[in-house]
């Protein structure tokens, strides 16, 4: 039925690619050792390239990390009631729950691959010029607070790891958990650096599918909303929007009919060679392991037209309709996308304001003018909570079955009454996996699971 992630959290896990000047043609190579990775140009690019690579897989946003928070979020179904989802829907976590443990360890190798590059590469000789290796660490450092930033949300106090292990000894496996505020701190600052990266490359595909200064930034907003720094979120938002070259797709099905589109600031690049396992489990081509719930159509307003798109219904059942190309499923998968940073600057500038009047009401009127259902006036929005509120369901429509929702809403508390069986705020954190508390006895566990 499913295979379990064995990496333990500090094992390295990198894959190596053979061609490193595109992000499609690659030759996974494993437990390559430093001094063989980085003794060129060539393989150190490839080590760079690998990290997205490790994305794609489906303990991380390949499946896991697209599905799990979307049960948590009362979207999705699986095809049989195995209790390692229903946990997640009815906020029971087991410690032993196999997901948890494989989000952990997918995106700790993540993590320990950024940490091979941002380590071994300012020592590098054979680097063609400092540039080069500015370029390496900063992608790096992107790909390493995105990590961060998923399992802080995910788990709360997480240990923060900035050196490569490359052993299991005592010594470098019983690392006790660091404080959010740290790790929120360490994202902040590998994403700052990560702003001096291109705004874009030499290609279409190479720009979405890379870390560029725009991403970074966009990142940046969605950090600083968790933190409520809503000032400086609406402020990366803002630049965003009007100097990042990104247009809001009016069509909004090609989003995902069209790779790499207007829309898209950071999107994952699946091919014939490592395919998407969330497209497989997804669509309705027999196979089908996560179905829509059948009350995400109720969350839908008459005539918003990404109702019919999101949730592809047939035979009556309801599927789930973004991931459609699965004949080969190759389709790729938008991380970040414009729409979500409107979105962002409506709440954090209105926030920051004291007031939904303007450009919160006016960036928040253009989601829905796309989805073509009707707005109320902006003068009607005279409580900040309602209009903070109101942005949030919005996001939830737009980005359902995108794996933001339940965070979302675990941020703002309106889990508690919107999503949660146990309404519990203890719970909106996962537990952290019993089988990495083995190994490491530094590691406590959060409060709702002791």
């Amino acid at each position: 039925m499913k295979k379990i992630v064995t990496l333990s959290l500090l094992s390295l896990s990198l894959l190596v690619a053979t061609s490193c000047n595109d992000l499609i043609d690659k030759e996974p190579i494993d437990q390559i050792s430093a001094s063989t990775l980085f003794d060129s140009e060539q393989n150190a690019k490839g080590a760079v390239t690998s990290i997205y690579r490790s994305l794609e897989s489906p303990y991380y946003y390949g499946q896991a990390f697209m599905v799990v928070p979307e049960f948590a979020a009362q979207h999705l179904r699986h095809t049989a009631s195995y209790p390692e989802y229903v946990e997640y829907t009815e906020n029971r976590i087991r410690i032993d729950n196999v997901w948890s443990l494989n989000l952990w360890t997918a995106m700790y190798a993540t993590i320990n691959a950024t940490n091979l590059i941002t380590e071994n590469v300012p020592g590098m000789t054979s680097v063609s010029s400092e540039n080069v290796k500015l370029q390496m660490i900063r992608e790096a450092k992107f790909l390493r607070a995105l990590t961060y930033f998923n399992l802080v949300r995910s788990f709360g106090d997480v240990p923060l790891i900035t050196t490569p292990t490359v052993s299991a000894s005592p010594e470098s496996t019983n690392v006790s958990r660091t404080p959010a505020a740290e790790v929120y701190a360490k994202i902040i600052e590998d994403l700052t650096d990560a702003t001096l990266l291109p705004v874009a490359y030499s290609t279409t595909e190479e720009t979405k599918g890379r870390a560029t200064q725009y991403a970074a930034k966009a990142l940046l907003a969605k950090v600083y909303l968790y933190l409520a720094d809503y000032a400086r979120a609406a402020s990366y938002a803002k630049d965003v929007i009007e100097n990042g070259g990104y247009t809001l797709t009016q069509d909004y099905p090609s989003i995902w009919q069209t790779e790499n589109s207007s829309e898209s600031i950071f999107e994952l690049q699946f091919d014939q060679q490592a395919t998407n396992p969330l497209v497989g489990g997804t669509t309705w081509n027999g196979a089908t392991l996560f179905f829509a719930q059948d009350k995400t159509v109720d969350l839908f307003e008459p005539g918003d037209i990404r109702k019919n798109f999101s949730i592809y219904t047939t035979n009556g059942k309801f599927y789930v309709g973004k991931y459609r190309n699965y004949n080969p499923a190759t389709q790729n998968l938008t991380l970040i996308r414009l729409s979500e940073i409107y979105l962002i600057y409506a709440e954090a500038a209105a926030r920051a304001n004291q007031a939904a009047a303007g450009e919160p009401y006016t960036y928040y009127k253009s989601i829905r003018d796309r989805a073509q259902v009707g707005t109320p006036a902006e003068t009607s929005f005279t409580d900040l909570a309602a209009f903070v509120q109101a942005v949030q369901e919005e996001k939830r429509r737009e980005l359902i079955f995108e794996g933001e929702a339940w965070y979302d809403y675990t941020r703002t508390g309106l889990a508690l009454t919107e999503m949660m069986v146990v309404p519990d705020a203890k719970r909106y954190l996962f537990p952290i996996p019993q089988s990495e508390r083995n190994l490491n006895t530094q590691l406590s566990q959060n409060s709702a699971y002791q």
